[in-house]
């Protein structure tokens, strides 16, 4: 029966229209970071006001996704809170387009920010449900590849629309159209349940087995932040023009996009700790060879082996989770998983911002090879006491 499973169909219809459906809906979210800032600060705000507003959006994230399995039990499933997330998005997003009173932005940002997180959590979710036993990862991996080209590739779409109030509204039509593609599906079994009671002996072993799964997500969250706040300073200061410094984000995403269904198939054949244990490695050599490098040509390669195995330690940890919860459990596991990454992309990026002021020289690479090798090492030792699925 096993081998059956096995060699179950990895991508069938339903996968394909739903990855399909979760890539528009990134996309449209994600173009939107940068339009809000330049918009922000062509009306004048300084760095402080579009900090707070960026605050605001990742703020309400944060405070949602732990709702997650309780508010889709509510609404009778996975896809029934996706789409009104969805809906709670584009409505922010109609708002922002209208170019309103400054006090409104924070509210439509809000908006954007519940929406768009429970967008992610139920996608998540989702997709977990989908994976086919036995090939979780190679299943979670594809499906982050086309997430993080459309997180990548989304601020692409300015280019065409142009960086102006209108814009929001091109976002909001590619997350309609996300929310169309999938309205014919329906919940995979073990998505979410359709009644989700949050109890003590429902949380007591999820925070038991959550271990691993969180700390690769909160440990993704750290270095992805500090690589997107704290990199392209430091790459100003080794000498790369400005424009080079602010390409490091994509060559790093790139990366990302790259490594994330390889990465995946390793888990299936050797296991998530084995996985883990190569991303804590090539994330320590990157970090301390890419300053050495800067600003010649060998940097970019470097920088993508970098976002490679940084970005790929939260689709470990989605394959963790996936093969450790089941019904219930995986609801709460997943919602878990979401709130960590916020976490550390909270943490991460202040902790590099002052790393990098107080540390001179090699102090924050050393760090962040440290963090990322010791990090992988202790989640893997973790899934290996914990014992296989």
């Amino acid at each position: 029966m096993s081998a059956t499973l096995v060699r179950a169909p990895l991508m069938d219809a339903r996968f394909t229209l739903f990855v399909a459906a979760a890539t528009c809906a990134f996309a449209g979210v994600w173009m939107t970071t940068p339009l809000a800032a330049i918009l922000l600060a062509g009306r004048g705000a300084d760095a402080v006001l579009i900090g707070l507003y960026a605050s605001t959006v990742w703020g309400a994230a944060l405070l949602a996704a732990p709702l997650t399995p309780w508010l889709a039990g509510r609404l009778g499933g996975a896809f029934a809170l996706h789409r009104v997330a969805g809906g709670l998005a584009i409505a922010g997003l109609l708002g922002l387009g209208s170019d309103p009173a400054l006090p409104l932005w924070f509210l439509c940002g809000a908006m954007l920010g519940v929406g768009s997180c429970l967008t992610w959590t139920t996608a998540d979710a989702i997709a977990a449900a989908m994976a086919p036993p036995g090939r979780e990862g190679e299943a979670l991996g594809l499906y982050q590849t086309f997430v993080s080209a459309a997180i990548g590739g989304g601020p692409a779409v300015l280019l065409v629309t142009g960086v102006a109030p209108h814009a929001f509204w091109g976002a909001a039509a590619i997350l309609a159209l996300g929310l169309l593609l999938g309205a014919a599906l329906r919940d995979p079994a073990g998505a979410v349940p359709s009644r989700m009671r949050l109890t003590l002996v429902r949380l007591r072993p999820v925070a038991w087995v959550m271990a691993a799964p969180a700390g690769a997500a909160m440990l993704c969250g750290a270095l992805e932040a500090a690589a997107g706040s704290v990199f392209p300073v430091q790459g100003l200061a080794l000498g790369m023009a400005a424009g080079a410094a602010a390409a490091i984000v994509v060559a790093s995403g790139f990366g990302n996009v790259l490594a994330q269904y390889p990465l995946g198939r390793l888990a299936d054949r050797w296991g998530t700790d084995t996985a883990l244990l190569a991303c804590g490695a090539l994330v320590a050599v990157a970090a301390l060879l890419w300053p050495a490098l800067a600003p010649g040509w060998a940097t970019w390669p470097v920088l993508a082996v970098w976002g490679g195995a940084s970005g790929a330690i939260y689709t470990l940890g989605m394959v963790r989770a996936v093969q450790r919860f089941a019904g219930p459990a995986r609801a709460l596991g997943m919602a878990g998983l979401n709130t960590a990454y916020l976490l550390g992309g909270a943490i991460g990026a202040p902790v590099a911002g002052l790393a990098l002021e107080t540390l001179p020289g090699w102090g924050l690479p050393v760090l962040l090879a440290l963090l990322g090798l010791g990090g992988c090492v202790a989640l893997a030792r973790s899934v290996r006491v914990q014992g296989s699925a």
